[in-house]
């Protein structure tokens, strides 16, 4: 395990929520699921470098998933649309994690399980927790 790959995605993650947040990106609907309709190009990125067409093939056919759990999550109410993005970001996390257990792309750097698990868990968490505390708002206004 990769401690430092680790720590810079937790701190990146922590980042990215702090920033949204801040710059009231996260009332945007749009924002999380393009960023996580992102997540899969990275992977895309590596089989192009490593010039391994196999594995961009895997890669694109699994990056597909997330970008329609990216599409659907961007046209669903704003509850149904968090807890769907919050299970599409600690999917994408498990599947980093768990990413050379399925196949092999030889262009992803030995950090980046790590990194990028941990930037998806942790936003995926926020989004529970997001999702969670605007259902209790709304409820308390109604």
């Amino acid at each position: 395990m990769n401690l430092y790959a680790l720590i810079i995605g937790i701190v990146i993650a922590v980042y990215v929520i702090i920033r949204f947040r801040k710059t009231r990106l996260e009332r945007k609907k749009w924002v999380y699921p393009v960023l996580l309709a992102t997540f899969p190009v990275y992977y895309w990125v590596f089989a192009v470098y490593a010039s391994d067409y196999r594995a961009l093939a895997v890669e694109v056919i699994i990056g597909f998933i997330f970008l329609v759990i990216a599409y659907i999550a961007y046209k669903l109410s704003s509850f149904m649309s968090l807890l769907l993005l919050a299970f599409g970001y600690l999917a994408h996390g498990v599947y980093d994690i768990a990413h050379n257990s399925f196949f092999y792309n030889p262009g992803t750097p030995l950090w980046w399980p790590e990194f990028c698990g941990a930037v998806d868990v942790l936003i995926g968490l926020y989004l529970v927790y997001f999702a969670a505390s605007m259902r209790r708002k709304n409820a308390e206004a109604a």
